[in-house]
């Protein structure tokens, strides 16, 4: 499979994970209220803050800090085409605490996290 192939297949996953999930609840699901969310969007009480230095320990540090607020992971590389032309790409994948903990429900769907995605393709 070619790179770009990869990364819209990638993209194609994303989306169908974050636009599907919010037809997946049952009624059990509260969605986020504009309090709930402004609470999250807030002062950052309740999460972890980066205030000081930590050792990293991979490849637990790898995945996601759901103690955190928010956090993003960057994918950067170079294409090439069969026919010599070149892109760069940027894929950032992005994680939002809506509330500090979870709660508790019926849903396997059912989280405090949302999660988001930017892609950026350029041509030289």
């Amino acid at each position: 499979m070619s790179p770009a192939r990869l990364i819209i297949l990638i993209v194609i996953i994303l989306a169908t994970l974050i636009f599907g999930a919010r037809f997946m609840r049952d009624d059990t699901t509260k969605l986020v209220s504009e309090n709930n969310l402004a609470g999250a969007l807030g002062n950052g009480a309740g999460y972890a803050q980066a205030d000081r230095l930590r050792r990293f320990q991979f490849p637990a540090d790898f995945g996601p800090h759901p103690d955190f607020r928010h956090e993003w992971w960057y994918f950067t590389g170079n294409l090439k085409a069969a026919d010599d032309r070149r892109f760069g790409y940027e894929l950032t994948l992005f994680r939002i605490a809506l509330i500090p903990s979870p709660t508790p429900g019926k849903s396997a769907w059912r989280t405090n996290q949302l999660y988001t995605a930017h892609l950026a393709v350029t041509d030289r």
